[in-house]
């Protein structure tokens, strides 16, 4: 087969992933690691079908793998692009949208969808190019002559722990939270020295409450009532403490005091309050997060250390090109972070105003744009190491922009702010696709359930990239594979947005979600048996803690990162 006939089929290939990656993308709860896995188990009549449609080329056979794999990239490039959709319009995100899930549902929900949207798409297609960029220096870092990656190697255990570590310390307190019950709250209000008559308020509809009476539930203006226990000056600012029955307030006064109060005067202040969580309702979110990545590596633990019970199954129907640890992981995945995530948000579908898709525009300079997107890059750079998926590399990518995913996207001085932050958590879902592909010629290792596939597909045809000026043929041709994705995903993804922005408000998605949830039920027992049924029984059960009790998914990933650190130990 000459260069431009694999070309064709690079091309003819990669569409047919894109194809699929548009199920896997918008339907929420099919992940594109599950239609990896089925690729791999139906790879022969793949094969046989590459054969039959560029057979008349006399392809070689690491020609057809590489084919192959071409679909493979083009289903994941693809589900980076589009998985953002479904998560700001029905308000199902996976684990690598989820931090996205709130900025982007708001902007939805105050008519900005589509706008979301299209920051995401800057993101993803920006990161294609930042991957490719830093695919030399990466690759001389982790390969030759650094050998960063052997040398971290025997260190491996200990960087993971410190990886888990950070993930259940970003867990902290907050008010939306079911259990959180706060004591210290503060305001910036104004002070009233005389005291707010109760009735006359209440005749005009205001009420009028005391510091013991204050919950996290009190929105808008609050006029609350009590005497002064501490005073102080700090920036040019008077601040008030007052206490009562073991709650305290920290008012910031707004303007100048008439008359100084003195403390134990009892006034009258007017503003928003805001709960504050103790120390203590961070380290108990801290600790539920903790149980919850030890349990999902119980489970791990469990099914990776004892792959001899895969042996052990029955089948409807036997499908010989099915290895053990699809059999164990495809039941394990779509059990934590599709089932549970399907059930759950059947419970709670937000009702969808009227979305703007006409004269849409991100307002974004070049410089900000490309800001998210090296950010985004560069957190996703640590997922060269096992366990570290793209919901990992999200959390750091928030870190590098604390605080823009709770900002208030009407204002308008956050308005840029927040859409840098979605550039730069789509930037993260891309290009950790692209960096895996690069991970599995570097350092011959899969780091997700696509390249597992990859992997499995190319098998003796996998080689190193050594040295540096000899790049594989199929690591060449699956990047050109992942670019051509990239460029059809940018239309794709504006066409379902815009379509999403305008019916949104007409999808039965309970209806939906229950015909998911039937065919992934279909397919685990088509692939994994009656084992692979009750893992995901057990795993959907354990994936429906974290948003039950109030904590992020990615503590799942336990089941990965617990067994990786007892192989490195």
């Amino acid at each position: 087969m000459g260069t431009i006939e694999l070309l064709l089929a690079i091309i003819v290939f990669t569409l047919i992933g894109c194809a699929l990656g548009i199920i896997t993308g918008l339907v929420p709860g099919i992940h594109v690691n599950n239609v990896a896995f089925m690729i791999l188990a139906s790879q022969s009549a793949l094969l046989s079908f590459a054969m039959v449609v560029f057979g008349w080329a006399a392809p070689t056979s690491t020609q057809l793998v590489v084919i192959v794999c071409s679909l493979v990239i083009g289903n994941v490039i693809t589900h980076t692009f589009l998985d953002f959709i479904p998560s700001v319009f029905l308000g199902a995100p996976e684990g690598e949208t989820a931090l996205s899930l709130l900025p982007g549902h708001r902007m939805m929900l105050a008519g900005r969808g589509y706008e979301a949207v299209k920051c995401s798409i800057i993101g993803s297609f920006g990161a294609v190019f930042g991957a490719l960029i830093l695919l030399i220096p990466m690759r001389l870092i982790i390969g030759s002559p650094v050998h960063a990656y052997d040398s971290l190697a025997g260190w491996m255990h200990l960087l993971l722990l410190c990886v888990s570590l950070f993930l259940i310390m970003t867990e902290t307190a907050r008010p939306k939270d079911r259990s959180f019950k706060p004591k210290d709250f503060k305001m910036d209000g104004r002070v009233i020295l005389s005291v707010v008559d109760p009735e006359r308020a209440a005749h005009d509809g205001q009420r009028v409450t005391t510091l013991s009476e204050l919950s996290a539930s009190d929105k808008g203006d609050v006029i609350l009532q009590s005497s002064i226990r501490h005073k102080f000056s700090e920036d040019d600012a008077t601040y008030l403490i007052f206490k009562e029955n073991r709650k305290t307030l920290r008012v910031r006064v707004v303007g100048e005091l008439a008359i100084e109060p003195e403390i134990g005067e009892a006034v009258t202040v007017v503003g928003q309050v805001h709960p504050v969580p103790s120390w203590k309702d961070h380290m108990t979110k801290r600790a539920m997060a903790a149980g919850v990545f030890l349990l999902a590596g119980l489970l791990g633990v469990a099914l990776l250390s004892n792959p001899g019970m895969a042996s052990r199954n029955l089948f409807l129907f036997k499908i010989p090109s099915v290895d053990q640890s699809t059999i164990l992981l495809f039941p394990l995945f779509t059990g934590l972070f599709g089932l549970s995530t399907l059930i759950l948000s059947m419970m709670d579908a937000p009702e969808i105003p009227e979305q703007k898709i006409d004269n849409v525009r991100v307002k974004l300079s070049l410089r900000q744009q490309s800001k998210g997107i090296v950010s985004g890059c560069a957190a996703s750079s640590a997922s060269w190491f096992p366990g570290v998926s793209a919901a990992i590399s999200t959390i750091i990518s928030v870190f590098l922009h604390k605080g823009s995913e709770e900002r208030d996207i009407e204002d308008p001085e956050r308005e840029t702010e927040t859409q840098q932050f979605l550039v730069s958590v789509s930037a993260v879902n891309t290009s950790v696709a692209l960096f895996n592909l690069m991970a599995l010629f570097v350092i011959m290792k899969s780091r997700s359930g696509a390249m597992k596939s990859v992997e499995g597909i190319m098998a003796s045809n996998l080689t190193i990239w050594e040295p540096l000026s000899s790049i594989p043929m199929a690591l060449a041709a699956l990047l050109l594979s992942a670019l051509i994705a990239a460029i059809a995903s940018i239309f794709l993804a504006l066409f379902f947005g815009r379509l999403f922005a305008k019916y949104c408000s007409r999808i039965n998605y309970t209806r939906l979600v229950k015909g998911v949830i039937i065919f992934l039920v279909i397919m685990v027992l088509l692939f994994s048996g009656v084992l692979g049924l009750m893992i995901l029984v057990i795993s959907t059960c354990v994936g429906m803690i974290p948003p039950l009790i109030g904590v992020k998914r990615v503590h799942l990933m336990g089941c990965l990162i617990v067994p990786v650190i007892l192989f490195f130990l």
